[in-house]
């Protein structure tokens, strides 16, 4: 079965096309079109051909009603309805279509608010922490670098310092809020400023044109000196709140400055022009090795850093998103024309030498090795499953030992932090891990699922590090509180809580990271999201219940870790997505 999840915005009516390539699993996220927010597929390699039936069902559990017009196939896509003729939008970029506590009023009230957070003393960071945020209560050998330590009990991060570090931080830490405006300008209210006098508010990237909101409201509020004022702003918060590591995707010139330790992902993980299945490369390709050699020479300015903590290759890779994917299946049925595909059939030839041997063992009739050079559909051979994995495997572990090797060789004294898969679903994702220093997945739950942590530590021997969670709120102006949700702000604070303890209870966990600092625009992102899931709101305000109940939960990470306390916070009361909030 091959499932698409389509967003949809309350109260805009959509007219769009599907098409049935789609089941094919090429494409993970479809591109926006007019109305629709993300578009996810789920599922792969279903011919249009063996296509059966199609059905179309709301959110299991999702409050709300969704009304079908006429459902029908055609050979071109329709053509979208008319836009809303009412903003959804007010100027400072907030929904229209619903009050809450804390919406501005206008920009003079944003002004005020900022102003005055800017002119009182700063509180300071949590009490016992060293100058990188570790903890005190716990030393090591200092090296001058970050580390991993295994203290006979449970994994560590240690600082250069010497102190025991877990990594408690927030991703996407930046003055900006973009989202894709082309067709969409109209549902601004009062529009958006002209390129031309305003350029800095403008970009294009992914394919978009992108207008800023966030700095259009910083601007507005702060002044030409915004981009400083907003910089201390934001060093206050986070020591304030006791985070003590900038995350994956933040501004990089204000991590530099921020004096925190700080992560990143890699930018253009190697590629090669043909790719095997979604985004994996032709991993044994001449090209491959040099793309990944030229990969590695982004961290020769930070090799030095005492205060990058390490790197991630790469972020959720695309062809993972299939449980138990079967590279080696999807060579074959290539064809020719790869090194991956010679290099399976040399895999194939050294094992059982003559061909006569292998159709025995796969109960299969080829004539000769020459018969892999048309496509085979090694679906309809289930005795070759064995050989498909062994070769997968391999593959796999050339898709991470080759950069990491190369990321090693430029900057020895960093850690590796792997690749931040979306979810472990498969053996696969283990080859390589040799490696790594660190082992990394994004997850997406309640709290962090221990069995699932259990099997990474035992399969790798590595300490595991969480790139992504969050839980989001409905009753602060967005129409999706997140991947996970509750009803109140309130809620999603003691969620993250809840989150953040059993993630430091467990003994292989040394970090985890929370999505996102900002809200997301009520218009979506490049890909469609607009979830309510920032610490701070569309104007640049901090939410209060975060500024307060960050820093409680901050405060106890490591006293958990050390098991000097126990989790205590409640599990939260998840709502279903797709379910609205007056």
């Amino acid at each position: 079965m091959v499932e698409v999840v389509i967003g949809l915005f309350p109260g805009w009516p959509v007219r769009f096309g599907l098409p049935l390539t789609v089941a094919e699993g090429g494409t993970l996220f479809l591109p926006r079109q007019r109305g629709l927010f993300k578009m996810m597929v789920g599922g792969a390699n279903l011919a249009r051909a063996d296509i059966e039936r199609i059905e179309v069902r709301g959110p299991e559990g999702g409050e709300g009603t969704i009304r079908l017009g006429v459902v029908s196939t055609a050979l071109v896509a329709p053509e979208p309805l008319p836009l809303p003729s009412v903003p959804l939008a007010d100027s400072l970029h907030q929904w229209t279509g619903r009050t809450w506590v804390g919406k501005a009023g206008s920009m003079e009230e944003v002004r005020e608010n900022l102003l005055a957070e800017l002119s009182v003393g700063e509180e300071g960071g949590l009490s016992g922490r060293s100058r990188h945020g570790g903890w005190e209560g716990l030393r090591w050998e200092a090296t001058g670098a970050f580390r991993t330590h295994h203290d006979g009990r449970r994994w560590w991060l240690v600082d250069p310092e010497g102190h025991a570090f877990w990594s408690v931080g927030v991703d996407c830490i930046g003055p900006g809020v973009a989202f894709p405006c082309a067709d969409m300008e109209g549902l601004v209210e009062g529009g958006l400023p002209d390129a031309a006098r305003h350029p800095g508010l403008w970009s294009d990237a992914r394919g978009h044109r992108l207008f800023d909101a966030g700095i259009h409201n910083l601007e507005r509020a702060l002044g030409a000196g915004w981009r400083g004022d907003w910089e201390q702003l934001t060093r206050r918060r986070l020591r304030e709140c006791g985070f003590n590591t900038v995350a994956n995707w933040s501004d990089t010139a204000f991590a530099a400055r921020s004096g925190l330790p700080r992560v990143l992902t890699l930018r253009e993980f190697p590629g090669t022009a043909r790719t095997l299945f979604r985004d994996f490369p032709d991993v044994f390709s001449p090209e491959f090795e040099r793309n990944a050699t030229a990969f590695a020479g982004q961290l020769a300015g930070l090799a030095a850093d005492p205060f990058v903590i390490g790197y991630f290759m790469a972020n959720e890779p695309q062809w993972a998103f299939v449980d138990g994917l079967d590279l080696a299946g999807a060579v074959l049925r290539l064809g020719a024309g790869t090194a991956t595909h010679a290099a399976i059939v040399e895999f194939l030839r050294e094992r059982y030498v003559e061909i006569g041997r292998l159709n025995a063992a796969w109960q299969s009739t080829f004539t000769g090795w020459q018969a892999f050079d048309a496509p085979v559909d090694a679906d309809r051979i289930p005795a070759s499953a064995g050989d498909r994995a062994e070769f997968t495997r391999h593959a796999v572990e050339r898709f991470v030992g080759i950069p990491a090797r190369c990321c090693r060789r430029v900057a020895p004294r960093l850690l590796n932090l792997g690749l931040r898969w979306a979810w472990i679903h498969s053996e696969y994702q283990f080859a390589g891990a040799g490696d790594l220093d660190v082992f990394s997945i994004n997850c997406y739950q309640v709290r962090p699922d221990a069995a699932v942590i259990d099997r990474v530590a035992a399969a790798t021997g590595l300490p595991v590090i969480i790139g992504e969670f969050h839980v989001g709120a409905l009753d602060c102006g967005l129409p999706c509180a997140g991947i996970r949700a509750v009803t109140t702000l309130r809620e999603s604070v003691s969620a993250y809580a809840h989150y953040l303890e059993h993630a430091a209870a467990h003994p292989a966990v040394v970090g985890a990271h929370y999505f996102q600092w900002n809200d997301q625009h009520v218009l979506g992102r490049f890909d469609g999201e607009n979830m309510q899931i920032g610490l701070v709101d569309i104007t640049g305000r901090m939410y209060p219940e975060w500024r307060i109940g960050a820093r409680v939960a901050n405060a106890r990470i490591y006293r958990v870790a050390a098991g000097e306390e126990e989790p205590t916070t409640p599990e939260p009361r998840e709502v279903r997505v797709g379910t609205l909030c007056g």
